[in-house]
């Protein structure tokens, strides 16, 4: 049952504490998001890199190719054995970034249904706060009424 408000009492809200638990919640998830994000963009970054390296030695054999015949085939193969390795290294990397992906979607809606918990409470004090507001009026009105018919009375009287 509600606690009986008094009037000349300054409004307490009685879930301060839990609020204070969600903020709390919600500050540490958006922390563990940035942290998720950081991580998966490093991961984006070195996927790029491996891109761009694979595709400057792709280039590289190619010019190789254009030049004319091949002097020392050893050189090509060991060139397209690297070229091997690099794409098996892109596709782990692609793995990676997936994984990293799933685990940012995974910690975002943890984030999101944090702000959720969050904003529910602060919405219940919202509510409490006008409840406690139109109490006081109402306290206030019957206050006021009260003097006017104690006037009323004291001028009535002879």
């Amino acid at each position: 049952m509600a606690k009986e408000v008094k009037p000349g009492k300054k409004f307490k809200y009685d879930l301060q504490a839990v609020l204070k638990v969600r903020a709390i919640k919600e500050k540490k998830e958006q922390e563990k998001f940035a942290e998720k994000n950081r991580a998966f963009l490093r991961e984006k970054q070195r996927e790029e890199a491996i891109k761009q390296q694979k595709k400057t030695k792709e280039e590289e054999l190619r010019d190789v190719f254009r030049k004319g015949p091949i002097s020392n085939f050893e050189k090509v193969m060991r060139r397209r054995a690297h070229l091997d390795v690099l794409k098996d290294d892109l596709n782990e990397q692609v793995e990676k970034v997936i994984e990293a992906s799933k685990v940012l979607e995974e910690q975002r809606a943890r984030l999101v249904e944090a702000v959720k918990d969050k904003k529910i409470m602060e919405k219940h004090k919202e509510r409490k706060l006008d409840e406690y507001n139109k109490l006081m009026q109402r306290l206030e009105l019957k206050f006021m009424d009260e003097i006017a018919t104690q006037r009323f009375k004291h001028e009535k009287e002879p």
